[in-house]
């Protein structure tokens, strides 16, 4: 594991980074099986709608975060062949009940003692409010696209947090989660830490990060 590095500011991404978004949204899923006699076992089908969502993301340079949640659900439901009978709304309704991961309040605490930090994340204002109030931190910097206008990994998100922290951008650490926003953050020219929780293996296109971690004490361990 790489240490010492040089950095003057940290960028978090934040759903998978500092918020788990798994369980409610599996909760969702486990309706949508039940409701359709599907056997897919709610969590895959969890993970496939993500999955979905980010080739979603990646097709434009920004759709509306709820745009791009429903578009996704979308494609799975033609893919299953089965009826969106409102799930994304039920997903939305429960958006507020997302946790941090458990190490994640204190890892902040002191990260935010030592560095200037950001969030830089695909997402509406009212699901990161919602989210956030359970964090002991607040962030020098939010960056949503739902108001910048730009999605990640689109290099112009980047751009924008290289301006918002104001360092050089080699200095700014950016804590992804996923592959696909180590790939755009690598190439802005930022320093990454992949923040890989459920261990998948780094694709061929997926660039090494400077460091890989599985859970964010990892990292304080590592600046501190």
């Amino acid at each position: 594991m790489t240490r010492h590095l040089n950095t003057e500011a940290i960028s978090f991404d934040f759903y998978e980074t500092i918020i788990d978004w798994l369980p409610v949204w599996v909760s969702v899923t486990a309706r949508i099986m039940e409701g359709n006699k599907l056997s897919v076992h709610p969590k895959e089908f969890a993970l496939e709608w993500r999955k979905a969502q980010r080739q979603f993301v990646e097709a434009k340079e920004f759709t509306p975060y709820k745009e791009i949640i429903k578009s996704a659900l979308g494609f799975l439901c033609e893919k299953y062949r089965i009826e969106n009978r409102g799930y994304d709304e039920l997903l939305f309704s429960q958006w507020k009940d997302m946790l941090p991961f458990p190490e994640v309040p204190e890892s902040l605490k002191k990260l935010k003692s030592r560095f200037p930090v950001a969030v830089c994340s695909n997402s509406s204002r009212d699901f990161f409010d919602a989210c956030a109030s359970k964090l002991p931190i607040k962030f020098d910097h939010v960056l949503l696209s739902d108001e910048t206008k730009v999605n990640k990994p689109h290099p112009r998100m980047y751009g924008i947090v290289v301006k918002a922290l104001d360092a050089p951008k080699n200095l700014i650490l950016h804590v992804a989660s996923s592959q696909m926003d180590v790939q755009g953050a690598t190439k802005a020219g930022l320093t990454v830490c992949w923040i890989n929780r459920r261990n998948e293996e780094r694709l061929p296109e997926t660039p090494t990060p400077t460091v890989e971690i599985s859970n964010l004490s990892e990292l304080v361990d590592i600046l501190l």
